[in-house]
């Protein structure tokens, strides 16, 4: 490719609006898969919607692998692979192959995409206080929970018609409270549930240890302190 030509199609300009067209297709895509678990007529249209959604998505893999440097670490990057599995699924979709399986993967794979880089990139830009930051890094992740959660047991599960009830039964669990209104009915709702709740205890500890160990140092810290005053 020319180099003047290569410039001009990778201009950061014109990367920061395939960049934005880019978040708009996969937030259409998490609100797609969100309104479809409460199964509205209108439900071609939001199939449609997903096409065009990763369409882009795809253009937008193919744009950025051929304008890197390193195929191989190209590869290498996390959310390269989650687009690249992305986009073989969408191949699948094209070919008809379990066409609601696949759309409903499709969503939740990108569902899980931009909560992810919108948690560990977006929110570093924006000027929030600690509290807003934990609110949305919780709400994230019982949102890529309750996805999985609605995937697994919404057609054997009574309590859980749309990802309303999923989302409910997740914070419920996440949080021990444990009304019992609705319970897990899969082998893989109830390990989806067991690996969460141990994952936010394991969190909790790792916390409170560091709290104690910061604490601890600035304890023998300012006693040394006052040993060199005296």
């Amino acid at each position: 490719m020319n180099r003047e030509l290569h410039k001009k199609i990778y201009s950061p300009r014109i990367y920061r609006k395939i960049e934005f067209i880019v978040l708009l297709c996969t937030l259409e895509i998490i609100i797609s898969f969100v309104i479809s678990t409460y199964n509205p007529p209108y439900e071609a249209l939001l199939f449609k919607l997903d096409f065009f959604s990763i369409s882009f998505l795809t253009f937008e893999f193919i744009y950025r692998f051929v304008g890197s440097k390193n195929k191989t670490k190209f590869f290498k990057d996390k959310y390269n692979l989650i687009d690249a599995f992305v986009i073989v699924a969408f191949i699948m979709y094209l070919l008809e192959a379990t066409l609601t399986h696949v759309i409903v993967s499709l969503r939740i794979i990108n569902a899980v995409r931009v909560l992810m880089v919108l948690r560990a990139i977006k929110f570093k830009e924006l000027r929030l206080s600690n509290e807003t930051i934990n609110f949305i890094t919780i709400f994230t992740f019982s949102f890529i929970l309750s996805c999985f959660i609605w995937l697994v047991e919404h057609e054997v599960n009574p309590g859980i018609n749309n990802f309303g009830d999923a989302f409910y039964f997740t914070v419920v669990s996440l949080t021990t409270i444990g009304y019992g209104d609705i319970t897990p009915m899969t082998s893989e709702g109830k390990l989806i549930i067991v690996l969460a709740v141990l994952y936010v205890i394991s969190g909790l500890v790792s916390k409170a240890k560091g709290f104690l160990h910061e604490e601890h140092r600035l304890y023998y810290e300012n006693k040394k302190i006052k040993k060199k005053i005296s």
